[in-house]
């Protein structure tokens, strides 16, 4: 028996830290999800996909991508999708439920209940569906007791394992024994967005597109494959994200060549795809600065988002740098206080933090505007 596991899609993510090119690509890249786990469990020959909650981001989604949705999975009529609300998309959402049971196509299978769920008869799906976003009580007891015959046992939850937590900040109660209880064969999880295992039986599918710089692992679905009820199933990463989420924190030490160190860290390839965040700590000389900033600013268009971070990145003192920006007058006087100002002497880091910023600000200027 042979399966295709996802969750957390969260269709409809506002995605407002971005800009309103990068806000849509990335909300259409979720739903492309939906189609690229359709053609991954065709590749697969998997018999259906289970969505173990936040298919969509919130309980009142735009209506336009509850029926794109809908529509893509109608596509696939070859393949069945078990769909379970999360703690975005509960129960609570009455008219979200109320209208995807009126309006999807025969394939697709709506676990509302702590119902077992058949397919065929050799597969006993048992759902756990969140009633409201942090149901605080563990909604997988039931499956202890449920009867299924001779079937495989797949459990669907969605929520934080004890002992491991949870992505949404929600309180953790699902036991991470659940499966071994439960003489389940399987238990697919929903609510953390990187593939993690468990247990042996026990998994997070992560969310098949990437929406965050956490460094999870590759975004992707599961595909499961279970010899005989009571095997062990064999589990396998199956990448689905069109999108990169690169995290670099760099520290650097002057005398060092930051922007060597810097392009080394970054992809080669698949720049358009790729949003990095940079955060640069240590410390550096004013021209090393200066030449850091600019090749942040010449890159950033080569990647579909780019973002550096310089707030923590200190300035190794050395005065001849200031005859950088001016050997006299004003300018020459505004940096020497700049310059005495970073001088942890009788100030707050925070007003030395500030003074280091507007020095940095200032030579950057000041070499922009020499002649070439």
């Amino acid at each position: 028996m042979r399966f295709l596991h996802t969750a957390d899609l969260h269709l409809a993510k506002p995605f407002g830290r971005f800009d309103a090119d990068t806000q849509a690509a990335l909300r259409m890249a979720r739903l492309d999800a939906l189609r690229r786990l359709g053609d991954a469990a065709r590749t697969s020959n998997a018999e259906f996909i289970l969505i173990a909650g936040d298919t969509f981001d919130a309980e009142a989604p735009p209506s336009k991508v509850v029926r794109r949705a809908l529509d893509v999975m109608g596509e696939f009529t070859d393949l069945l999708w078990v769909l379970m609300p999360g703690n975005h998309d509960s129960l609570a959402a009455v008219d979200l439920w109320e209208r995807i049971e009126r309006d999807k196509s025969e394939n697709v299978i709506l676990a509302l209940t702590p119902e077992v769920i058949g397919i065929g008869d050799h597969v006993a799906i048992l759902p756990a569906p969140p009633a409201v976003r942090n149901p605080g009580v563990d909604l997988t007891d039931w499956m202890t007791d449920a009867s299924t015959g001779e079937r495989f046992r797949i459990g669907l939850a969605h929520g934080g394992i004890l002992d491991f937590g949870s992505e949404e900040g929600t309180v953790a109660v699902i036991r991470p024994d659940r499966a071994e209880l439960s003489n389940l064969d399987y238990l697919a999880l929903g609510d953390w967005h990187g593939q993690k295992s468990i247990t042996p039986r026990t998994w997070y599918s992560g969310s098949p597109e990437a929406d965050s710089f956490k460094g999870h692992a590759e975004a992707g679905a599961l595909l499961v494959e279970i010899a005989a009820p009571g095997d062990v199933p064999q589990v396998t990463p199956v990448p689905i994200g069109q999108f990169e989420w690169r995290l670099l924190a760099l520290d650097f030490f002057a005398g060092a060549d930051p922007v060597q160190q810097l392009t080394e860290a970054l992809p080669a390839s698949d720049r358009d795809k790729t949003l990095v965040r940079f955060e640069a700590s240590g410390r550096l000389g004013l021209l090393e600065q200066s030449q850091l900033r600019d090749t942040c600013k010449q890159i950033a268009d080569d990647f579909h988002y780019f973002e550096a971070i310089f707030d923590r990145l200190g300035i190794e003192q050395a005065v001849d740098d200031l005859d950088l920006i001016a050997t006299g007058g004003a300018l020459r006087a505004a940096a020497d206080s700049l310059f005495d100002a970073t001088d942890l002497q009788g100030r707050t880091a925070e007003d030395v933090q500030i003074a280091q910023i507007a020095l940095t600000h200032l030579f950057h200027i000041a070499q922009q505007e020499q002649p070439q």
